[in-house]
């Protein structure tokens, strides 16, 4: 087509995918162009406007006519929050499955939490009435039903969640804008997490009661290899949960060499990830292998013999909890009881503090599965300078 003609297509925008405008020199209005999966085939129109402000917003009302008829919804019509709840949670459940999701059960939760969850408060109303009052009302009725008002981070899930629900109607044409939520004045609140002298002290208790060899928590004797799981935390900065530290196979873990370190295949709180440990925990890894000679290259690393991993991590904690009672630090110094979480927050307090400075914390955040805000909001926040900080401020002076 000649570089000058008339139909040659200029100013092409891309709304979204299947959705574009564009201008030709035979008409002063914008198109729209539609891709119809039906026909795999474009469909033109007219938008009928100059601007590309109104061409835009003139190419979404048309897209929707097309392809999204339940926008036609007639008012008297009333349309619950209860079936735009299912329709998140299929959806939800559709894209997680096959995977431990902490997305899909901790949003079955909220929703489905009896007589104060989402859909047993919002389930009859109509969607297209749920306001931002209204769900501050929410938000004062969970507050009631409890000695303590909620945390302004669990405000936040539940709201979160009904902005899920609300864009999912949103996306249908159901609604014509999603109320604001809430704003939640969020305190963050310092990781609980140990001294090094306090978990010099909790290792070293532990070691002595493994070594022991006869002392039992509910009917468990505690072996090295709970003492091991302590020291892997350390060195891999997993999360002591289902899907991270107890949800590791064998076939999970590979050996890499410069520098020498294990290469984890993880599906944790954040999703997938590949995660790197520290030199040390290879032989930890080795030490598994002893202690579990006959293990299949799909059982788990740690505890490989509770079939059900919610047992293993439960029984893990009362094992741990046992630990930091003998060595006297169950609680910090503000009386915040300290849990297996605990040994995670240490990791990376202690790896950030032994850098001195020097580790990339993006890679850091990203190798744990956590994100550099949080690393500064909860990690390097509140920490002594450690002495090269000091030195490095002073220069010059």
């Amino acid at each position: 087509m000649p570089q000058n003609s008339k139909n040659q297509k200029t100013n092409t925008k891309q709304i979204h995918q299947g959705l574009a405008i564009y201008k030709t020199g035979r008409s002063q209005f914008w198109h729209v162009r539609i891709y119809d999966p039906h026909s795999r085939s474009y469909v033109v129109r007219t938008t009928r406007e100059n601007g590309r402000y109104y061409a835009t917003q003139a190419a979404i009302e048309i897209y929707r006519r097309m392809y999204e008829p339940s926008a036609t919804v007639p008012e008297h019509e009333v349309i619950t929050f209860r079936q735009y709840a299912d329709k998140l949670s299929h959806i939800t459940h559709q894209r997680t499955k096959g995977t431990k999701s902490y997305a899909f059960s901790d949003q079955h939760k909220i929703l489905h939490r009896p007589e104060d969850g989402l859909i047993p408060y919002f389930g009859n109303l109509d969607i297209r009435k749920v306001t931002t009052g209204k769900i501050r009302d929410y938000l004062t009725f969970l507050d009631q039903r409890r000695e303590k008002p909620l945390a302004p981070s669990t405000k936040s899930k539940q709201c979160i969640v009904i902005r899920k629900v609300l864009e999912t109607a949103f996306e249908d044409g159901v609604i014509d804008l999603i109320p604001p939520m809430p704003k939640q004045k969020a305190k963050d609140k310092p990781r609980i997490s140990f001294t090094e002298a306090e978990f010099n002290r909790l290792l070293y208790t532990a070691e002595c009661i493994a070594g022991d060899g006869s002392v039992e928590v509910r009917g468990v004797k505690i072996t090295r290899e709970h003492v091991n799981i302590i020291k892997f935390t350390i060195y891999s900065f997993l999360r002591p949960t289902e899907t991270e530290l107890f949800g590791i196979r064998f076939c999970d873990v590979r050996e890499r060499d410069d520098p020498s370190h294990l290469e984890m295949s993880l599906h944790g709180k954040t999703g997938f990830r590949v995660s790197a440990t520290l030199e040390e925990a290879v032989a930890i890894f080795h030490d598994q292998k002893v202690l579990h000679p006959k293990a299949a290259a799909s059982d788990h690393v740690f505890m490989p013999n509770y079939p059900n991993r919610k047992t293993a991590v439960n029984t893990y904690r009362r094992i741990f909890n046992h630990f930091l009672d003998v060595a006297g630090v169950k609680a910090d110094k503000d009386g915040e009881t300290r849990s297996p979480y605990s040994l995670r927050h240490y990791a990376l307090q202690n790896r950030l503090r032994g850098s001195a400075g020097k580790i990339n914390i993006y890679w850091l955040a990203e190798n744990a599965g956590t994100s550099v805000d949080q690393l500064e909001r909860f990690y390097l926040k509140g920490q002594a300078p450690s002495s090269e900080r000091v030195r490095n401020i002073q220069l010059g002076a």
